[in-house]
């Protein structure tokens, strides 16, 4: 059995993920979740998706209820934002969308906008889910994919764009 990528949760948002990291790692590196949502001021259904998205990323093993920061979340944790981005810069293209996006961006050098990314995703079965609201996937992007400068986004043309590193030497 092929292993697919596994999902990322649409909802799930930057800052509340590295947020949910921050207070785990500030317990100690493990802390129940119940107990964070409620310090956060949110339900235990609102964090789930980023405790489910940290754990995509391998920043948190979640059992139980309980949270546990990995090497590499407390790496995370302890980093400053270059760092930050470089690791997720890492790690995203391990999940999807993100990978489908990055092809995509890969096919379009001047660019693709989120109509093009929803033809691509619909003829994906797996990744149907992603093309039911425009707006929450072009969030998703934003939120994930410029932040970690692996794409840019042109707001005018509305169109996204693989972020090229400009270095005179190629890397290996």
């Amino acid at each position: 059995m092929g292993q697919q990528p596994s999902k990322f949760p649409p909802e799930a948002r930057l800052g509340t993920v590295l947020g949910l990291l921050e207070m785990v790692v500030a317990y100690g590196g493990k802390a129940d979740l119940a107990f964070i949502a409620r310090e956060l001021q949110m339900e235990v259904d609102q964090i789930l998706p980023a405790s489910n998205a940290a754990e995509l990323l391998g920043l948190l093993e979640v059992h139980d209820g309980e949270g546990a920061a990995t090497q590499l979340g407390i790496k995370v944790s302890k980093s400053l934002a270059k760092g930050k981005k470089k690791i997720l810069k890492e790690q995203l293209p391990h999940l999807e969308p993100f990978r489908t996006i990055i092809e995509l961006a890969k096919t379009k050098p001047k660019g693709f906008n989120i109509e093009d990314l929803i033809n691509v995703l619909a003829n994906k079965t797996e990744l149907v889910e992603y093309t039911q609201e425009p707006e929450k996937l072009r969030e998703l992007i934003l939120d994930w994919l410029i932040y970690s400068e692996i794409l840019s986004y042109d707001g005018d043309k509305g169109l996204f764009k693989l972020r090229m590193r400009k270095t005179t030497n190629s890397s290996t």
